[in-house]
């Protein structure tokens, strides 16, 4: 079990509490009102994001962009791409392919994860009971790299939207997502360090007059993702699977469905996986994934716990083991000081006074983890630790 493992692991983590709530959004909200002081022209999706990442573009700011795509799928955590060190998304060494097929290049598990944690990853929303659709827009046809967009029913069905139409133009007002899951105390975004800076939102197209569509439909790249619990060498592991999808391709649904099912037992791996993703139109085979919708993951079980409690606890059981703590203790040791230690805790919202005795690193960076593992922080330290340089060793 190396560190990578348990940096996935906290990843795995993270991508299930934002599953569990990616379907419960509250399409009467508007956010803030609209701010007539903040309009942008953004004329593409790296511009977008730069304005969202760094302040600029507030809630309720409008947005005017021409000529983006449509997509019916969207990013696992929306603006992650431009997010994360570009180091992330240059090509992955050839030492993690495990074979070229026709179709596809064949990446090992932890191949698949790097591009994942990288940006890469995509799923599919069903509509809100109001008819709302969750979708994104894209410059670059990539659903990945997408800005998501809430249209509202009169308005997707007025244009006739659907997979890869080009909207010419579009106008809208961007504001906050808000997840209502009342035992969700903490939201995801806030809980994992590495995420925290990113806005939740999307841009509320609430009418036909915001939209100006093409008649002609153009292809978009999405990625449908998973989380693959598997065999290796006799250790159990979490790894992140996706695949490339050409809209146009008429047997996608079948071409995906085959590709993660025999990924499962490539060299001998035995896995399943832990999500579909496609959220309430299940795409994977019966038995191949555990949960197919995050109403699944919210339901409460005979003992009052929630089955994403009971998965993350897992989880953590499986890989946040004495080994992998021993191995976070000796990166701590060797690689940070006591100072980087105290903006650490703080900023997994841990008072550093309530476990700092002023002695040596090695046993303050004993005494920190006993605190995290008493409050259950362990996956969050972890997430916080790359920026240290975690992910490098």
């Amino acid at each position: 079990m190396s560190l990578r493992n348990a940096i996935t692991a906290a990843k795995a983590i993270e991508s299930l509490e934002n599953y569990a709530v990616s379907d419960v959004i509250d399409d009467t909200l508007t956010g803030m009102e609209t701010d007539d002081s903040k309009r942008f022209r953004v004329h593409s999706d790296q511009e977008f994001w730069t304005l969202m990442l760094n302040g600029s573009g507030n809630w309720g700011a409008r947005f005017a962009m021409n000529n983006v795509v449509l997509s019916e799928h969207i990013a696992r955590v929306p603006g992650l791409y431009f997010h994360t060190d570009p180091a992330d998304h240059q090509s992955i060494d050839n030492s993690l392919i495990e074979y070229v097929s026709g179709k596809w290049i064949h990446y090992t598990p932890q191949g698949k994860s790097r591009k994942v944690l990288s940006g890469v990853g995509t799923l599919k929303l069903p509509p809100t009971t109001n008819g709302w659709r969750v979708a994104s827009v894209s410059f670059g046809s990539n659903a990945s790299l997408g800005i998501p967009v809430l249209i509202s029913e009169e308005a997707w069905n007025w244009h006739k939207c659907k997979e890869g139409t080009m909207i010419s133009r579009l106008e809208a007002s961007w504001v906050e997502m808000e997840a209502s899951w009342v035992e969700m105390d903490t939201s995801w975004a806030a809980r994992f360090p590495s995420i925290r800076g990113i806005p939740k939102g999307y841009l509320k197209v609430d009418s036909p007059t915001r939209l100006k569509v093409e008649e002609e439909i153009y292809p978009t790249l999405y990625h449908p993702f998973s989380i693959m619990e598997y065999e290796d060498t006799g250790g159990l592991f979490y790894d992140f699977v996706y695949v490339t999808v050409d809209s146009t391709d008429p047997n996608s649904r079948d071409d995906i469905r085959a590709f993660l099912g025999e990924y499962l037992y490539n060299n001998g791996r035995y896995g399943h996986y832990l999500i579909d993703p496609f959220i309430n139109d299940p795409l994977l085979n019966s038995g191949d994934a555990l949960y197919t919708s995050p109403e699944e993951l919210r339901r409460i079980n005979a003992a009052s716990e929630s089955h994403l409690f009971l998965l993350k606890e897992r989880i953590k059981r499986r890989v946040f083991n004495d080994f992998t703590l021993e191995m976070i203790k000796g990166f701590i040791d060797n690689y940070l000081d006591v100072e980087d230690l105290k903006v650490c805790s703080s900023e997994i919202i841990i008072n550093p006074n309530i476990w700092f005795q002023g002695r040596r690193l090695v046993d303050e960076s004993a005494n920190f983890l006993q605190e995290c593992m008493e409050r259950n922080k362990v996956d969050e330290l972890v997430d916080n630790l790359i920026k240290y340089g975690l992910n490098r060793h």
